[in-house]
């Protein structure tokens, strides 16, 4: 019950005095010495909720009406549901789970634990990884207790040899981001007397699978699919006032670098409209270049991400990127290597489904050139599902990384008339026996427009076989009784170098949410 108020009081400035539900602004004074109900006519009560910033700006303190419910436990409606309405609440994931990561978030703060940043190398990751580095240390926790760990090249979060580099660490919370999933023992094993997960995964690759005894927030059951840096954004936007204000142009630099800038419709649900605001005030040339930028050193065969990652925590807009020297040495020889081999020719499977062209570098330009020949082929044939660019020189140890793209002329269809990468090369590998069990989970990773794998030499050869892929040179028959063979490079259409590779750029369309 209101009480009150006598003019005896000193004049004051009107304020807003908050309650758990309900605020009332007080009048700046009152002209009578005698108690006088408070004149409604100039009281409004607004409906809010109430906010630790709001609770300490009010100079006096009420006492707090008992509940059996923390403020910490009531749910809040995603920034996407502000925005856009209740229907984008599980967007960009569910709302459970971003609940509960942010409570892995603030454990390691107020507890003041020690934690390991281990993100992806390309710019998805990277804008991911440094999102987290950066909320963290805007909250005060203090730099020695933060470490990164970058994969080694050719290995993956997975492997034996990257566990017990992580566990060495022994960093008391581990959050990888963007390293993909699936299933397994734990990435690290539990410390002594913990309570709670060690393992935070942020991570939008499709899957259902993952490590044991993880957390596990993933956007890729939440269509449209978010990436990592725009997950791991708005996961961490409320957590403090500068995220939003000075860190989200690195959840810009993450969707383009996975989704290009046509994909996300900024200020169309469900799209935050501030990273449009963001983008158009920085421009996309900045952003582009910086994309291109940062992604560069992990395709290099020095392979120095470290380097790529203290370049991007440190920068403050894109533009430290785009014109950052290290970065743009590492685009030139980049470029270099991939003109290089950008007339490899590509060879057809029997059923003329893939086209598979093989490239044997150091460099990580596979993926690019894989981008570039899907568009060129996509246009010139109605057969074909998928461009295949494999890589047999990436590893030292006699393994090839390959990487597959869905074809031009497919990624307009809706999205259940698309093929699925990862179901089509499932197909060609359930015809080989005991394939899927000798390469592991190392293979059919990613998404269904965009996937690929490391697996031995020896498995690739059998996968061009139960592909129907000729060797150079050589002749079969296809389903149709129409002969393929390796085409000459000479009379072969050299890519399309206008078509900007690398990144999963027009790989997914937005898809409304069907109520």
């Amino acid at each position: 019950m209101l009480q009150y108020l006598s003019s005896v009081v000193p004049p004051q400035p009107a304020r807003i005095t908050h309650y758990r539900q309900t605020s009332i602004i007080l009048p700046t004074r009152f002209t009578s010495f005698r108690p006088a109900p408070i004149n409604r006519s100039i009281i409004s009560i607004i409906v809010m909720k109430r906010s630790a910033s709001s609770e300490a700006s009010s100079p006096f303190k009420r006492r707090r009406r008992s509940s059996t419910t923390s403020l910490k436990e009531v749910s809040t409606p995603s920034h996407a549901a502000r925005e856009y309405g209740p229907q984008w609440n599980d967007w960009p994931a569910p709302a459970p789970a971003m609940e509960e990561a942010r409570g892995f978030i603030r454990d390691i703060v107020e507890n003041k634990r020690s934690v390991l940043i281990v993100p992806d190398k390309d710019a998805d990751g990277l804008s991911a990884g440094t999102l987290l580095y950066r909320t963290l240390i805007h909250m005060k926790h203090p730099p020695s207790l933060i470490s990164v760990h970058h994969l080694t090249k050719g290995n993956n979060i997975h492997s034996d040899y990257e566990r017990n580099l992580m566990d060495s660490s022994g960093a008391e919370k581990v959050v990888v981001l963007d390293q993909g999933s699936r299933p397994g023992r734990s990435l690290v094993p539990p410390l002594q007397d913990q309570k709670g997960k060690r393992v935070l995964i942020v991570d939008h690759h499709m899957s259902d699978e993952w490590p044991e005894g993880s957390q596990v927030l993933t956007a890729c059951r939440s269509s449209p699919i978010a990436t990592a840096a725009l997950l791991t954004y708005l996961l961490l936007r409320d957590l403090h006032v500068k995220v939003h204000e000075e860190e989200a142009w690195r959840a810009v630099v993450g969707v383009i670098g996975d989704l290009g800038t046509t994909v996300p419709k900024w200020g169309i649900a469900p799209w935050p409209s501030e990273l449009g605001a963001v983008f158009k005030r920085l421009g996309s040339k900045a952003f582009s270049e910086a994309v291109s930028g940062v992604n560069a050193p992990r395709r290099t065969a020095e392979y120095n991400v470290p380097k790529a990652w203290d370049i991007m925590l440190n920068a403050r807009s894109p533009s430290d990127l785009a014109s950052n020297a290290f970065l743009k040495l590492c685009k030139l020889d980049v470029a270099d290597e991939t003109t290089k081999w950008a007339r490899t020719p590509p060879r057809f499977s029997k059923d003329g489904r893939v086209a598979v062209c093989t490239v044997h570098t150091g460099f990580q330009i596979h993926p690019v050139i894989a981008t570039r020949w899907s568009g060129t082929l996509g246009r010139k044939s109605s057969k074909l599902l998928m461009v295949m660019c494999a890589n047999t020189g990436f590893h030292t140890d006699g393994r090839v990384s390959f990487s597959c793209r869905i074809a031009s002329n497919l990624r307009s269809l809706p999205e259940g008339q698309q093929p699925n990468l990862i179901a089509l090369l499932n197909e060609y590998a359930d015809g080989i026996p005991g394939f899927k069990e000798r390469v592991g989970g190392d293979y059919a990773r990613g998404h269904k427009e965009a996937t690929g794998g490391i697996i031995p030499k020896a498995e690739y050869d059998l996968l061009l076989e139960e592909m129907g892929v000729p060797q150079p040179g050589s002749t079969i028959k296809s389903e149709t009784g129409v002969s393929v063979s390796s085409p000459s490079p000479k009379k072969l259409k050299v890519i399309d170098p206008k078509q900007a590779g690398g990144g999963l750029d027009k790989f997914f369309k937005v898809k409304p949410k069907v109520e």
